[in-house]
């Protein structure tokens, strides 16, 4: 009994630590993630309003959409390197004033070369953002719980769309004229303005990690550091050392790889949904087109909420190669059902919830390889690499469109290649770590990959 006792007592300390974490900082993770994903998306949205001020066709929309990701790839690994010395506190903090700024600015472009310029620049300024998130949550949560929270930060992505769909349909609707501004231009001052406010909110809430967190006693300290420090000594020992080490790993790029093809799989529902459903919902309205974008997304909170609290640890690819192959499916279903209004929006409903599933499903991975600085590198080189999908696949998606006079089921096509790919990168990876395993971590390897 008296080994017992000392052992309950830490894992009730640890317990009662991570909850005080959970609800001190991921409520605020998730609202910035939300407002940069609706900084990052209604670009959808503005198309409407911007196509006929500019004569924006399908593949410059694509461009212009996909630009973003070039600042945010080319910047993207250098920001993680800056937060590992600055610290994510400042950090985050700094990203979200001024992508704010820039942000709000794009409402006052004259001409498309302006709009793109400052698509670029939002890129450069939002990076950093989501791989300083997953190695911030790194230092405060064990590998156990890792998957779950992740999870629940990344709910704010279907979220996002679910409040910016409707939100942005009523502002092109209702703020048309006001101040002499176009409902378009409207869009982005609404979604720039409170992430200037929530940066300084980030400075003053966050806590750098949990020794000089004061809301937490000794106790949960000692107990949640020595959880954390154990699991990341075991994983220094077989994960590359250092920033430079980390950008050259295979695994490293095969995730990257693995991760690319995941996101152009997802991408053009995100910058493409309004235009679908408007295609195959015809006679709808900028609201109605809202609120319809919406529903797909909403749906997909929930998946991705219920399925991190039913996956817990890192040791598998299975749960995110399950979620691939039904995108796939549902996918194919959409492009040929296309016409057919109510089994297109069933179909491309169901691809939207395994699609953003995949999402945080696949940060099990990586976060359960790498350790130290090169966790801040490697998976900002991962997220970097992954994220040239924001552009290559809405471009792509357009550019098909627009060879095929307007045929969406034809587009489509990218993201069912991509994710079948994706899938066979993954599964290929996890066939690799099965057959040459690198290190373990009690019962289940701590590589991320097997299955």
């Amino acid at each position: 009994m008296d080994s017992v006792g000392p052992r309950s007592e830490d894992l009730l300390l640890r317990a009662s630590a991570l909850r005080k974490v959970t609800v001190r900082l991921v409520p605020l993770l998730m609202v910035g993630y939300i407002v940069s994903y609706i900084d990052r998306i209604n670009i959808g949205f503005a198309k409407f309003g911007m196509d006929k001020a500019f004569g924006l066709s399908a593949t410059q929309y694509g461009f212009v959409a996909g630009i973003f990701f070039v600042g945010y790839i080319l910047a993207e690994v250098p920001s993680n390197i800056v937060m590992t010395k600055v610290g994510a506190r400042m950090w985050l903090s700094r990203i979200l004033v001024t992508w704010g700024l820039i942000a709000a600015a794009t409402a006052f472009a004259p001409n498309l070369a302006t709009v793109c310029v400052l698509r670029f620049l939002l890129g450069v300024a939002e990076a950093g953002f989501f791989p300083g998130i997953i190695v911030y949550l790194s230092r405060w949560y064990p590998n156990s719980e890792r998957t779950r929270v992740i999870s629940t930060v990344m709910v704010a992505i279907p979220v996002a769309s679910v409040i910016g769909g409707p939100l942005n349909g009523w502002i092109l609707d209702t703020f048309d004229g006001t101040l002499g501004l176009s409902g378009w231009r409207w869009v982005f001052v609404v979604g720039g303005v409170p992430a200037i406010v929530l940066g300084a909110v980030f400075f003053f809430v966050l806590t750098e990690t949990p020794a000089v967190a004061r809301w937490l006693t000794d106790g949960e300290k000692a107990a949640l550091a020595a959880i954390l420090e154990a699991e990341d000594a075991e994983r220094a020992s077989a994960a590359p050392a250092g920033h430079r080490a980390a950008l050259r790993d295979k695994r490293v790029i095969a995730l990257c790889a693995a991760y690319f093809l995941l996101l152009c799989g997802a991408y053009p529902l995100t910058y493409w949904m309004p235009s679908v459903i408007k295609q195959a919902g015809h006679g709808l309205s900028s609201f109605q087109i809202g609120w319809l974008s919406a529903v797909p997304f909403l749906l997909a909170a929930i998946c991705m909420y219920l399925t991190g609290r039913r996956v817990r640890g890192t040791a598998s690819s299975r749960p995110v190669l399950i979620a691939l192959a039904v995108s796939v499916a549902a996918f194919l279903l959409t492009a040929v059902e296309l016409h057919t209004a109510a089994i297109a929006f069933a179909a491309i409903t169901v691809a939207t919830m395994a699609a953003q599933t995949a999402k945080p499903l696949f940060w099990s991975v990586p976060t359960g390889y790498l350790a130290g600085v090169g966790a801040a590198s490697g998976i900002a080189l991962i997220n970097s690499l992954g994220n040239a999908a924001g552009f290559v696949s809405p471009y792509a998606f357009g550019w098909i469109q627009d060879a095929s006079h307007g045929d969406t089921s034809l587009s489509m096509g990218v993201m069912i290649f991509a994710n079948i790919a994706a899938f066979a990168v993954l599964a290929g990876l996890a066939a690799r770590v099965r057959r040459a395993p690198v290190m373990t971590a009690g019962p289940e390897p701590a590589s991320g990959v097997g299955t």
